[in-house]
């Protein structure tokens, strides 16, 4: 049972236009703007059956005299009943194409997956400049890794600021978060001309990545003084092989060793350097550990092309768990 005192304003108006019924409903409706129009619909499809008693009770806030009806059921379709009849074809159309492309605009463009991409530098230098409040909002919503690093740049005044009201402020409305997401958006525009520097590093790292590790030493070591350093230092954050777990923090190396298929385990470690066969053996449990060094000393042979799958393997979810911001990876 849907409760009266529940319902969104924009819930009560569409229960009362589906309630009023098709012609009176229509010439309302004629007078509503697009994004009125997309506020009704969206409104009507959360409803769900009101009983007659509160449906009476919320059309006496906006008429003084009713007649009883038979309640509200199916109210989506009998508002999508009212367009049809009320709208002309190209009317109903342009406003559809509208919706239509608003919501494509809303889901091409995240800007929160957007944000976490985009230079440091310039996402501090926006958080300066705006109020404190505005500023924990934005910084709630993105990873806490990304929020923890763009915190420390902030200036100690308003990182003070934006803390004490990360920790004070409450959720948002829908409609205000809306407002922020689209300013953010405007301020934040994909530049056509930047030259996809995040996408090519990441083809670069991926190309470098599949490289035995003496020529891909070779080929980051030309690379300094050709290219940006930003952008050297981008393709750097996106390479990791099998080997680096070396460099691995304790905690983030038992996080990727952390389940992974014992075969799996083995496979990698077969004649691997001693300093990472102990690296990922310490970061495995007892029993599973004693059970791969077993395998490891049998005179057992395991193809050099299974032993690469392996370790490239565990190197591509190291990249996507760091990626998600599960670990980090050690810097080269």
């Amino acid at each position: 049972m849907v409760k009266v005192y529940t319902l969104s304003r924009p819930q009560r108006a569409a229960a009362i236009l589906v309630a009023m019924g098709k012609e009176r409903a229509g010439v309302v409706l004629k007078t509503f703007k697009s994004d009125e129009l997309r506020v009704m619909i969206d409104a009507a499809h959360t409803l769900q059956t009101i009983p007659q008693p509160d449906l009476e009770k919320l059309v006496q806030e906006f008429e003084a005299e009713f007649t009883k009806g038979v309640g509200l059921i199916d109210s989506a379709d009998t508002m999508k009943n009212i367009l049809n009849d009320f709208m002309s074809d190209d009317e109903l159309k342009d406003f559809i194409k509208r919706e239509q492309m608003d919501n494509s605009e809303k889901e091409t463009i995240n800007i929160w997956e957007q944000l976490e991409e985009t230079e440091p530098e310039k996402v501090v230098a926006y958080l300066e400049k705006q109020p404190a409040q505005l500023a924990s909002i934005i910084l709630k919503r993105l990873q806490p890794k990304t929020s923890a690093s763009l915190l420390k740049q902030l200036p100690e005044d308003k990182r003070k600021k934006t803390v004490a009201r990360m920790l004070s402020s409450r959720d948002i409305s829908d409609r205000m978060l809306e407002a922020i997401e689209k300013n953010l958006r405007e301020e934040f525009k994909p530049n056509p001309n930047a030259g996809g520097m995040r996408e090519s590093a990441s083809k670069m790292a991926d190309i470098l990545n599949e490289m035995d590790s003496e020529t891909c030493d070779m080929m980051l070591a030309q690379m300094e003084g050709q290219i940006d350093d930003k952008k050297l230092a981008l393709v750097k954050s996106m390479m990791f092989r099998f080997e680096d777990v070396v460099r691995m923090a304790t905690e983030d190396r038992t996080k990727l060793c952390d389940g992974l298929p014992q075969e799996l385990l083995t496979n990698a470690l077969y004649k691997a350097d001693k300093s990472v066969m102990e690296a990922v053996l310490s970061s495995l449990g007892q029993r599973t550990r004693r059970m791969i060094e077993s395998e490891i000393s049998d005179d057992v042979k395991i193809q050099e092309n299974t032993v690469l799958q392996a370790r490239k393997s565990i190197a591509t979810l190291a990249l996507k768990m760091a990626a998600e911001g599960q670990i980090t990876l050690p810097e080269k």
